[in-house]
């Protein structure tokens, strides 16, 4: 009679242990999944501020001739802003990224494009966000020779 107790015991801690452990690989699935989300966004977010920069950069060494005191071109600030905007334009980046935000700022003979968009996560667990920011900044300098 007493082993048969004991058996019955044993197996509603298994249970215990069997949930448990799948709650726990289950929880490590949904936070595998959207860190690989905003992951692979904003790598493609990284890629895209990489191009609008270099669009931008590549534009103004065009535009350009006259060499600044330390040889690189002194860059104008509303050609750097078109020439990332006709970029972005071109690879339909707001179509790509939710809420979109970008800006082109100009520093001397650096420009640097500053990107901002919104993630969803495939999953919402009680008590998370369902989205995630992020960002992506790029900066270029262009030399006049």
């Amino acid at each position: 009679m007493n082993g048969c107790r004991r058996q019955q015991g044993e197996q509603g801690q298994m249970t215990v242990l069997i949930i448990g452990f799948t709650a726990i690989i289950l929880l490590m699935i949904v936070v595998v999944t959207d860190i690989s989300k905003v992951f692979l966004v904003r790598r493609d977010l990284d890629a895209t501020a990489d191009g609008a920069v270099l669009a931008a950069a590549n534009g103004l060494a065009a535009i350009y001739t006259q060499p600044a005191a330390d040889g690189n071109a002194e860059f104008d600030p509303e050609q750097a802003r078109r020439l990332a905007a006709e970029y972005l334009d071109q690879v339909a980046a707001s179509n790509r990224f939710e809420g979109l935000d970008w800006s082109a700022d100009v520093a001397g003979t650096t420009v640097t494009v500053r990107l901002t968009s919104s993630v969803d996560l495939p999953f919402k667990p009680p008590g998370w966000q369902g989205d995630a920011d992020i960002a992506s900044e790029a900066a270029a300098i262009v030399p006049v020779r």
